[in-house]
């Protein structure tokens, strides 16, 4: 065996489903995951804790396991959509 660390995973977790109608222990949990709201995307690291409170809102989560989490920048430019062009320079030659 090798004496290096293990590397720290993280769960990324997109909510899909509102909160609305829900209990108050769902809502805490969602909460307490980093979620506000449909669409949202948070990286926790792995954990039993984690792993629990994601057993309680797995209806309304959808979950990855990841190496390392994005940043919000790295986020926003994923999902940026394509423009549905390209610019091209124009030759300085022609008029």
């Amino acid at each position: 065996m090798s004496s290096a660390a293990a590397k720290q995973m993280y769960y990324k977790i997109l909510q899909k489903r509102s909160v609305i109608g829900m209990p108050p222990t769902v809502r805490r949990n969602i909460e307490i995951l980093g979620l506000k709201k449909r669409f949202d995307i948070s990286y926790q690291k792995v954990s039993p804790s984690t792993a629990h409170r994601l057993a309680k809102v797995k209806e309304l989560v959808e979950i990855e396991l990841v190496d390392e989490p994005k940043t919000k920048e790295q986020l926003k430019e994923e999902r940026r959509p394509n423009p549905g062009f390209v610019l091209v320079k124009a030759n300085p030659n022609t008029q």
